[in-house]
């Protein structure tokens, strides 16, 4: 859940100067000086992924929420899935478990149990990720395959 604080305009000055421009929000910057994000990739255009998030298990055949998309058909074990972000000039791509759950491509970090999860460890605030991902086959979302 976001909440709402409020800076001086020094402090919004500071934000903005360490701000990568078209990228970060304040949060992003407040997030890296307090470091609150483990990299786990030595780039710049590597996404965080918070150490501990609810949404993570290391058991990726723990039951996730697309296990019932797989039993219906509409998901595969092994689809990818893709996130596209084109105002951050950044697209991600997922893998379908078995289990049901989602592993990010380009992280090595455990699968996460709902899409929204595996959003919010990529930009870092919470998101609803049923109408972010989508099946890389035909660009269907899977909120519509809810």
């Amino acid at each position: 859940m976001s909440q709402v604080i409020r800076v001086d305009s020094d402090v919004f000055a500071e934000l903005q100067r360490r701000a990568q421009p078209f990228v970060d929000t304040p949060n992003d910057v407040l997030r890296r000086v307090l470091e609150l994000n483990v990299r786990a990739k030595a780039t710049k255009e590597a996404p965080s992924v918070p150490l501990a998030s609810p949404a993570v298990s290391d058991n990726e055949h723990d039951i996730g929420a697309l296990a019932e998309m797989i039993r219906k058909g509409d998901l595969t074990v092994g689809e990818k899935l893709v996130w596209a972000r084109p105002r951050l000039g950044r697209t991600h791509l997922a893998t379908v478990t078995a289990g049901g759950r989602m592993r990010l491509d380009e992280e090595d970090v455990p699968p996460f149990k709902t899409p929204s999860g595996a959003a919010q460890a990529l930009s870092g605030h919470a998101i609803n990720g049923w109408i972010q991902w989508r099946r890389v086959r035909d660009g269907v979302l899977l909120q519509d395959l809810r």
